[in-house]
């Protein structure tokens, strides 16, 4: 199975649906759309590197808000789960780019982290309510789209086209990388051992209030680090992202209190969620069931 999915109100060119398989895929897109066209797809947990020679349209995912296609624009598009979105193509307006998808075992080998989300910089970002999805979208450097336009101008055949392509799709992993890396390793500091305590400070307030909203900004203050401290330091010292440790908190206080008897509705709100039906959908990403089967086990 690919491990992306898509769907539209008009037929796929087949280039958009060839090299694709459960460790790497890389689509081609070159589509100018007859008429407005709506599109939905499923992306298995993966890191997807974009790169947009001409851009229309938009696209979201999970619950974010609507991102453009910028002409010139690279994205860099992660998640550790099952994630759904949606996009549009308007009539007339050229498509031309093309993406390509590494799956979490390739990454893993590779040691590649979703730190390169919590650089500060004045790129685009979207991150899904649970934090386990992110998405970042910048002006694309030379190197970046030199490489995007040698796979989009490729003219091989064959098994020759196929090692071509997989090549540039390492090349362009490592572009990637690199360039981001500049962005944000002039940044980090060392912790001290008084952003460390802050730090550990931080963590038991968010296992002791479970059930607040909370926003970076106010978790900043209540322990008297700036944001920036704060993101780059959860990272260095717990592993994680802010939101994606306070989501394991909660997932972890629920099962808990769910093996103990408590109703679904009650543990929701316990754990900071007001809609029962966004928490079971989390919950089940987060164990693989739902809390009420979670419940009876």
């Amino acid at each position: 199975m690919a491990l992306n999915q898509y769907q539209t109100d008009m037929p796929l060119e087949q280039a958009l649906l060839s090299l694709a398989d459960e460790e790497l895929d890389i689509r081609l897109i070159a589509v100018t759309m007859p008429h407005d066209s709506k599109a939905s797809a499923r992306s298995e947990p993966s890191l997807t590197l974009a790169y947009y020679e001409q851009g229309g349209g938009w696209r979201q995912f999970a619950d974010t808000a609507p991102m453009p296609f910028r002409d010139g624009s690279c994205c860099l598009y992660h998640s550790s789960v099952v994630v759904e979105g949606d996009g549009f193509l308007p009539a007339g307006v050229p498509l031309r780019g093309v993406n390509i998808s590494f799956a979490q075992q390739i990454l893993a080998r590779l040691g590649v982290q979703d730190w390169l989300f919590d650089g500060s910089s004045p790129w685009e970002q979207a991150h899904s309510s649970d934090g386990l999805a992110h998405l970042l979208q910048f002006p694309a450097p030379h190197a970046l789209r030199r490489i995007g336009l040698d796979i989009l101008d490729c003219r091989l055949e064959g098994l020759a086209r196929q090692l071509y392509l997989r090549g540039k799709a390492l090349e362009m992993l490592a572009e990637t990388l690199c360039h981001l890396q500049r962005q944000v390793q002039p940044q980090a500091q060392a912790l001290g051992g008084r952003d460390q305590a802050r730090l550990q400070r931080a963590r038991v307030l968010l296992e002791e209030r479970l059930d607040e909203a909370w926003t970076l900004d106010a978790l900043a203050a209540a322990v008297e680090l700036n944001v920036r401290k704060l993101k780059e330091g959860f990272r260095r010292l717990y592993g994680k992202g802010v939101y994606a440790l306070l989501q394991d908190l909660r997932m972890q206080r629920a099962a808990l209190r769910l093996q103990a008897g408590e109703k679904v509705a009650d543990v929701a709100l316990a754990v900071g969620y007001s809609n029962p039906s966004h928490f079971a959908k989390v919950f089940r990403r987060h164990h693989g069931v739902t809390p009420r089967d979670f419940g009876r086990t």
